[in-house]
C-alpha cells in the first residue's frame, strides 16, 4: 500500500486589509524610490541607476516587480532605436498622493536644520502645495477621533500575499545617500511593512503586544524589534496598565497620529486598485456627519485633488544631491 501523501500545512488567515495590500509594494523601499524617480520625470533604466546609486541587478529585479504588479510598462524610446523607456501605468500613477502624504510627513517630522529638500507648487492655485485628507463626503480634514471602522463587503480572511516575503533592509541609510529626500526619510522610519501594520493596529484601538501579535500574526521578536524602532523615532510610546504591573500598551505619539494621512490613502489606493470584486474589507464613517466616506488627498491650499500632472518643483533649503543632479534638474519640471 502507498504511504498517504503528506499533507501541506494550511496557510494562516489574516483579516483583509488594503493598507496591507497597499505596503506589499511600498514596503520595499527601492521599489517605492524608483517611483519617485519616475514621478521627477526620469524614464530609462541608466538614468534610474545614476541618481539611485543603486546595483544594477537590485534596479533590474525591482523594476521587472514593478511591471509584474501593474504599477509600470515600457514603451520605446520617443527618440527612436531600440531603447525601453519605462512609464506609469494608471495605477501605478495614482500612487503619487500617497507618496505626496509620506513626504509631507517627512518634512514635519524628519527636518534637519536645512529645511525641506523640495518645494512643490500646485499649478491649479500657484501655491506651495501641501498635502492634506479630507472627507468626501463633507470635505472636513481628516481626524483618526472622528472616523468609525465598519465591516466593508470585502471583509474575510486572506493569507499573506507573495509580496510579504520582502524583509527590512539592514541598511537603510542607503535610501537617502542618494541625496536628501523626506519620502526616504519616512520609509526609513515606517517603510517596513509590519511597521506600519503595527501603526494600523493602534489607529484601529488595538494597543496591547498579546492583541497586537494576535491580530497581525508577527513573530514575537520581530514585533519587539518593531516597536523598539517605532519607539526610537518616536512614533508611538510605551505605558503600563493594571496595577501592579510591568505589562505595557502602545499608543501613538503626536508623530505617529499624523501618519493617518498617509494610512488613509493607503486604504484610497488599496481599495481602488486591490480590492477585487468583493469591495473594499473597510467602510469608513465620518462620526460629525454619520456619512460613509472616501479619503481625498487634496492641495492644502485651494481643496483640489492632487494629481502628478499639475505639480511643478524646485529645490528647497535642503537640497543636497550626490548623485546625477544635473539630470535631475533637467528633468524636473518647473514651476
Amino acid at each position: 500500500m502507498d504511504p498517504a501523501p503528506l499533507s501541506t500545512p494550511a496557510k494562516p488567515l489574516f483579516e483583509a486589509c488594503s493598507v496591507h495590500r497597499t505596503m506589499q509594494i511600498l514596503s520595499d523601499p527601492w521599489s517605492f524610490l524608483i517611483l519617485r524617480e519616475l514621478w521627477f520625470g526620469l524614464r530609462r533604466f541608466d538614468d534610474f541607476q545614476t541618481t539611485l546609486n543603486i546595483p544594477r541587478a537590485t534596479l533590474s529585479n525591482r523594476l521587472k516587480s514593478l511591471l509584474a504588479a501593474g504599477l509600470l510598462k515600457q514603451e520605446p524610446s520617443r527618440e527612436g532605436g531600440r531603447r525601453k523607456e519605462y512609464r506609469f501605468t494608471e495605477m501605478g500613477a495614482d500612487l503619487y498622493p500617497t507618496m505626496l502624504t509620506l513626504l509631507r510627513w517627512g518634512d514635519t517630522w524628519t527636518k534637519t536644520d536645512e529645511g525641506a529638500p523640495l518645494i512643490l507648487t500646485h499649478r491649479s492655485c500657484r501655491k506651495r502645495c501641501h498635502a492634506e485628507v479630507i472627507t468626501s463626503c463633507c470635505g472636513t480634514k481628516v481626524n483618526p477621533k472622528d472616523v468609525e471602522y465598519q465591516d466593508g463587503p470585502g471583509v474575510g480572511l486572506e493569507p499573506l500575499a507573495a509580496w510579504a516575503k520582502t524583509n527590512r533592509s539592514s541598511k537603510p541609510n542607503n535610501f537617502t545617500a542618494p541625496r536628501a529626500c523626506s519620502v526616504a526619510r519616512s520609509l526609513q522610519a515606517i517603510g517596513d511593512r509590519w511597521s506600519f501594520l503595527l501603526i494600523r493596529e493602534l489607529f484601529f484601538g488595538r494597543h496591547r503586544y498579546d492583541l497586537i501579535q494576535k491580530q497581525i500574526g508577527m513573530a514575537t521578536n520581530i514585533l519587539s524589534n518593531r516597536i523598539k524602532l517605532l519607539i526610537d523615532h518616536d512614533i508611538i510610546e510605551a505605558s503600563t496598565y493594571g496595577k501592579g504591573t510591568t505589562w505595557f500598551e502602545y499608543h501613538l505619539t503626536k508623530s505617529g497620529l499624523d501618519l493617518y494621512a498617509s494610512f488613509l490613502a493607503m486604504i484610497q489606493w488599496g481599495d481602488r486598485w486591490l480590492a477585487g470584486s468583493k469591495g473594499a474589507p473597510l467602510t469608513l464613517i465620518h462620526k460629525k456627519c454619520g456619512q460613509a466616506f472616501e479619503p481625498k488627498v487634496v492641495c492644502k491650499a485651494c481643496k483640489q485633488p492632487i494629481v502628478a500632472r499639475d505639480m511643478g518643483y524646485k529645490p528647497g533649503p535642503g537640497w543636497d544631491v550626490v548623485y546625477g543632479e544635473d539630470l535631475l534638474l533637467q528633468n524636473m519640471k518647473p514651476v
